[in-house]
């Protein structure tokens, strides 16, 4: 190779392609639906994602729940027409589903589990409205929302919030079932057995509560926990390992205007004041409302957030975002346009409803959605769900790749030089960068100068050759 330089002494950099970045999209995973929303994902040990949602593929039609190939494609060894929609939990080999406000359980292959009887055929319990549910470790289930029980012989009858079912989805005969005015939307267990609860409503067996309150693993009420939300709801809680709780949705407090979509709370249920509390918006929307829908602490104590939103603390962040521990916006990560919207039947939708870790280290995002940008990458083919890199790629990764071995004679240079290499395996997308010894690079793609006679040349090593030689002019 042979190329005109100006008068310094080259400097040479060998690059092996774009390197990945911490939560930078992962292209080689993407998906065919077009619609509706994918609204829970559970990532399996063989590299492929069971999903759920409102799903439409091609030439298939709307499915609640379909298994995901490695790169993104429809596994059609799964069955159709499996029941679903909402959360997916994996339990002892077998996999609950949420769906019209009942919870389903079936086989890893899709086949309904013959040890599961469906909710809505108990003579005991009808499903009224959604909400969230929660498997114990012996394979019970703890379902809220609102529901009617008519179980005259316990003395449960009419309309209740916390309801419990046995590990064959058959009512609870043995537990106590509880009330409010209102639904009980989400509910998040703590380690000490305790619920953290949140929905629309004012009062809980005849008491007053807040947006946010807690009852005891019996789903009485426990008044040692108080919040001041009068109003929205929390859509996502985790409790951290000093007692603390994050809470993600669309908050506000007694006495104040302000809407709150990601707050601290210390282990009593007071609003932790040494944590930010930023301001999101969705400008999209008829009311500019935006609303957190997953909370996602690291280990390194830094916080993912996921939700209805275009701008945090005025930044744009299209559905996700990065906080640090202490609430403040962080540009670590997803710093691009985020996800696109959509119209469909006549919505516009725009959303990153969850994020969801791989056993790879990977992360998966889901969503209503077309369209990724992470800053680096802009993917407008992704749809729904896309994958993540995680937290152990970058400059190691890369250190890691073969090394092509180069010789430069003559060195240093004045006019020209000749570059001689030998590679045993040509790496994807290798070249060579020429730089002055000033670190400049015009970075065109032409074997051209730019008018200020700053050089840079970028060339694509060809294997099976060990030396080439290309005359470089200096018109512009």
């Amino acid at each position: 190779m042979r190329m005109a330089l100006s008068s310094v002494t080259a400097m040479f950099a060998v690059t092996l392609g774009m390197g990945q970045q911490p939560f930078g999209l992962d292209p080689s995973f993407i998906t065919n639906m077009e619609h509706t929303s994918v609204n829970s994902v559970l990532s399996l040990a063989n590299g492929q994602v069971l999903i759920s949602g409102l799903l439409s593929f091609p030439l298939i039609g709307e499915e609640r729940i379909a298994r995901l190939n490695a790169n993104g494609t429809r596994d059609t060894s799964f069955p159709l027409n499996v029941p679903g929609g909402t959360k997916l939990t994996e339990w002892s080999g077998r996999i609950y589903t949420g769906r019209d406000g009942v919870v389903s359980r079936i086989m890893p292959d899709g086949q309904t589990d013959p040890d599961w009887d469906e909710m809505y055929d108990s003579p005991y319990f009808a499903a009224l409205q959604g909400g969230d549910y929660h498997v114990f470790s012996d394979g019970r289930v703890l379902v809220s929302g609102g529901h009617i029980l008519s179980d005259s012989i316990r003395g449960f009858e009419g309309y209740y919030n916390l309801v419990w079912f046995s590990n064959t989805g058959y009512l609870d005969t043995t537990r106590t079932h509880r009330t409010s005015d209102g639904v009980i939307y989400e509910i998040e267990e703590q380690p000490d057995g305790k619920f953290l609860c949140s929905g629309v409503l004012t009062e809980y067996e005849g008491t007053a509560v807040s947006r946010i309150f807690r009852v005891h693993p019996d789903g009485a009420l426990d008044a040692s926990f108080q919040t001041d939300f009068v109003w929205g709801e929390a859509n996502d809680f985790h409790t951290l390992a000093d007692g603390r709780i994050l809470a993600g949705g669309y908050l506000r407090r007694n006495g104040q205007q302000d809407s709150l979509c990601v707050v601290r709370l210390l282990p009593n249920g007071d609003v932790d004041p040494t944590f930010h509390l930023a301001t999101f918006d969705a400008s999209w929307t008829n009311n500019f409302a935006p609303y957190v829908l997953d909370v996602h602490p690291l280990a390194d104590g830094r916080i993912l957030i996921a939700g209805v939103l275009d701008h945090v603390e005025g930044e744009i962040r299209g559905g996700i975002a990065m906080l640090g521990e202490d609430g403040v916006l962080l540009d670590d990560a997803f710093t691009g346009e985020g996800c696109g919207g959509f119209l469909y039947q006549g919505l516009y939708r725009r959303a990153i409803v969850g994020i969801v870790p791989a056993p790879d280290g990977s992360y998966y995002i889901h969503g209503a959605y077309h369209g990724y940008d992470d800053g680096t990458t802009n993917d407008t083919t992704q749809r729904l769900v896309s994958r993540l890199h995680g937290l152990d790629v970058g400059v190691a990764e890369q250190e890691a790749t073969a090394k092509p071995l180069l010789s430069l004679s003559p060195n240093p240079a004045a006019t020209c030089v000749n570059i001689a290499y030998d590679l045993v395996t040509a790496p994807h997308g290798a070249g060579i960068v020429i730089n002055e010894t000033t670190g400049r690079r015009s970075g065109l793609p032409s074997w051209r100068t730019r008018k200020d006679r700053s050089w840079w040349i970028r060339v694509l090593l060809c294997p099976g050759f060990t030396v080439c030689s290309f005359p470089m002019g200096v018109n512009c």
